[in-house]
């Protein structure tokens, strides 16, 4: 009898094309001041989510963004120069909103939780954050191809480190401060690959990965309670 034929090796998930670098330019060519200008700007931009989910960035027109939204291509313009601009706006925004969340339960604000709670719970929060984000798997690859948002990336980074050291600090006090930032610098930097895999270029594999996840973290702040 011939043995049985070998499964077939499962093909590794294809990850969005980069996009090409971008030099042009990305701030808003100016913020609202009225409560209507404000619904429109968050028209346009949940406009822009909308088309980047349903056919990536290659099919973005500003002319889809206001078509979407329901509003004049003028009124695109009003606020943005092009679309690379929406774009910049949409990332910096989920950069803010990922910060703001995690850090709320740093124990500054009184969480009251201990040092494997603290981080366990970090981590959820980034995986929602992640999964609530429309497009953004397009949105990651952008940020490479777009060098004005390396210094809001770059930015974001520390700030998110800084957070997270200052937290490992305040439970392990008698831990040496290069090896607080370097733990810190870890977690940062593994979290994110691991939950844009599970969340963005894997969800197959979602759970197997998070739960990776999980024993990293475990393993990289337990090292900081082991005794010297």
């Amino acid at each position: 009898m011939p043995s049985p034929a070998a499964p077939k090796p499962r093909a590794p998930a294809r990850k969005p094309v980069a996009a090409k670098r971008s030099s042009k330019p990305l701030l808003m060519r100016r913020r609202p001041s009225q409560e209507r200008a404000h619904g429109t700007l968050e028209a346009v931009l949940k406009a822009a989510e909308q088309e980047i989910a349903q056919g990536g960035l290659d099919r973005l027109t500003t002319k889809r963004i206001a078509a979407t939204a329901g509003l004049s291509v003028g009124a695109v313009y009003e606020y943005f120069p092009n679309k690379e601009a929406v774009i910049g706006e949409l990332i910096q925004r989920w950069l803010v909103r990922v910060f703001d969340e995690l850090d709320a339960v740093h124990p500054r604000h009184g969480a009251g939780l201990d040092l494997l709670s603290f981080v366990l719970e970090q981590m959820q929060r980034a995986v929602r954050l992640y999964q609530d984000q429309p497009g953004l798997g397009a949105l990651l690859g952008m940020l490479t191809a777009m060098p004005a948002l390396r210094a809001v990336l770059d930015d974001h980074d520390e700030r998110m480190t800084a957070s997270v050291c200052s937290a490992l600090a305040f439970y392990v006090p008698r831990a040496e401060a290069a090896e607080l930032r370097a733990t810190a610098v870890s977690i940062r930097v593994i979290a994110h690959e691991m939950i844009a895999a599970a969340v963005v270029y894997r969800p197959a594999d979602q759970q197997r990965l998070l739960t990776h996840l999980r024993v990293c973290l475990i393993a990289l702040v337990s090292r900081l309670l082991a005794p010297a």
